[in-house]
């Protein structure tokens, strides 16, 4: 059993407080009798309203008990229900030309600008994002996505050099981000700028005057210094061969364009922060895109905890009720019917606001009270939530003792390994779970989240077979039907360079990619393909020229 406000049960001290100043004053006062009445004679002498006191004092603590009790929101158990999913649409847009490699910020800028990235990235929650990597031209490197885990298999990848073709344009970073926004959608549209704010000619102005149009906000981050640093070249082993020269044959000096990038943030009502080593930036970044106004990005069925307040809510107002019966001198309530009997007129009143309590009792019973293993697996799921993986597999592992033919324990355990970049481990509990689980939609899960283990170690035939398994058990499953397509191609998933993921079991966001979120990956390959040919072209014209123009 958990509780949903915690907090609430110090309440439970004051209650305990209380009831010992009642036992001080019971106390007292019995001492006080014994002085004046020998204890023989009591009974006789002192009217039983004492012992019913006690018992009014009783029946009012268990209510107070009950009723904090009642207030902490107590859960156990578990059904399934909607949840819909809020969030902004927001593309981060990474400068990866030469001028990032300036060392102005140690160890460099681009060093600086991956770690910015990947902090935003982590700290963004029910947020789609992207990210758009941009020099001479700019393509997206990782479509619009919920999962977070997807989106960060990407990092690794972004360096100077990236882009093949050469030059800075801001302004083509923008547009190529308005271009990619959902048509039609409510969300709010965030564009996120990494970089040092040099342009060659892609009137970034311009562009952002576009995106205010268009009701997208830019937020930038500057990445480097406006004193500026030479940029070196440098030969295979990393060491320095020379200095970048100009076309004039001079040094080039790469400078942070901060006036650029605040007055772009500034047209479309958005904030420009100097960025570097202080993760403070990345706090402010997150918070402003945080307190923007969120829309419905999804909806999905998940298994959620239950709320059992009812039952402690019900023992408190019985208590109540009978602490309200007990009187304190007899015959006191056959006085009251006696007075009753003579205002007739009156009876039937009573007789409503009796049948309105009993209606009210009823209306406090809890449905159902199922006290099983689902109480560790609802502890599991919300560590798992909060990122405690470790705690959470240990709940999984409880609720395994709890339930040994149950099949769920052993996937969820599963997923905390996957979810860990742990696979081997990961394979090993979905084997498990499968021999024991009788559902078609559980053996189906099991079986994708096989396959995308498989499919992490190399292990192309097995995922392919798991993905067979996976449409075999729930043949709509579109995820699986593009996953078996996508490593029959001949094409594998992308493996974070330490193979760690960094998901959270138990919140539904990243166990698979969805058919939209593949279409879009679909177009951002094209578009990564169209970018190389361009690259060649360009590179062709070049060589034809004598002279070359700017190229950081």
């Amino acid at each position: 059993m958990g509780f949903m406000e915690p907090g609430r049960l110090w309440w439970l001290v004051a209650v305990a407080a209380y009831a010992v100043l009642l036992w001080w004053l019971h106390r007292r006062d019995a001492g006080l009798r014994s002085r004046v009445v020998e204890p023989a004679l009591q009974p006789n002498l002192v009217d039983s309203h004492i012992s019913r006191r006690s018992w009014k004092n009783i029946l009012l603590m268990v209510a107070l008990v009950m009723a904090v009790i009642a207030s902490a929101r107590p859960q156990w158990g578990s059904k399934m229900a909607e949840v819909k999913r809020r969030g902004n649409d927001i593309f981060i847009c990474v400068d990866t030309s030469s001028s990032m490699s300036a060392e102005d910020i140690a160890p460099s800028r681009m060093a600086a600008a991956k770690r910015t990235l990947g902090l935003v990235v982590s700290q963004l929650q029910g947020d789609r994002v992207g990210i758009i990597a941009f020099a001479g031209r700019a393509f997206v490197q990782c479509p619009l996505t919920l999962d977070v885990d997807a989106a960060r298999m990407f990092l690794d990848s972004v360096d100077v050099g990236l882009v093949p073709v050469p030059g800075t344009e801001l302004g083509s970073a923008v547009r190529s981000a308005l271009s990619h926004f959902p048509k039609n959608s409510r969300t709010k549209k965030v564009i996120v700028l990494l970089t040092d704010g040099e342009d060659h000619e892609s009137d970034p102005i311009g562009a952002a005057e576009e995106a205010r149009k268009a009701g997208a906000v830019i937020f930038a981050v500057g990445i480097g210094t406006p004193q500026g640093e030479v940029l070196r070249e440098r030969d295979a082993a990393g060491g320095v061969t020379g200095f970048k020269k100009d076309e004039k044959g001079e040094t080039v000096m790469s400078r942070l364009d901060e006036p650029t990038l605040a007055r772009m943030a500034e047209i479309t009502g958005g904030k420009y922060w100097r960025g570097g080593t202080d993760d403070s930036v990345v706090a402010a970044l997150v918070n402003e895109v945080s307190s923007m106004a969120r829309q419905a990005l999804s909806s999905g069925v998940y298994r959620v905890q239950e709320d059992r307040y009812q039952w402690f809510l019900f023992l408190a107002v019985f208590a109540l009720g009978a602490e309200f019966v007990v009187s304190l001198r007899k015959g006191h309530w056959s006085m009251v019917w006696r007075e009753l009997q003579e205002i007739k007129w009156e009876i039937p009143r009573w007789g409503k606001k009796t049948a309105a309590l009993v209606a009210l009792f009823a209306l406090l019973l809890p449905v159902s009270a199922r006290t099983d293993f689902r109480s560790s697996m609802n502890e599991g799921n919300k560590l798992s939530i909060a990122g405690d993986l470790e705690g959470a597999r240990q709940k999984y592992f409880n609720a395994q003792v709890e339930g040994p033919g149950m099949a769920e324990p052993l996937y969820n355990i599963g997923n905390t390994w996957l979810f860990e970049g742990k696979f081997e481990d990961a394979l090993r509990s979905y084997e498990e779970a499968d021999r024991l689980a009788r559902h078609p939609q559980l053996k189906s899960a099991i079986a994708f989240n096989r396959g995308w283990a498989l499919a992490r170690l190399d292990k192309t035939p097995e995922a392919i077979e798991a993905f067979k398994a996976a449409l075999k058990w729930n043949p709509r499953d579109e995820d699986a039907k593009y996953n078996l397509e996508f490593l029959k191609s001949g094409k594998k998933p992308q493996k974070p360079k330490d193979g760690k993921g960094q998901g959270k079991p138990g919140d539904g966001k990243q166990q698979k990619m969805s058919k939209e979120d593949a279409e879009r990956l679909l177009e951002m390959v094209k578009g990564q393909e169209q970018a190389l040919r361009d690259a060649k072209k360009k590179q062709k014209k070049d060589e034809s020229k004598k002279g070359g123009g700017k190229d950081w």
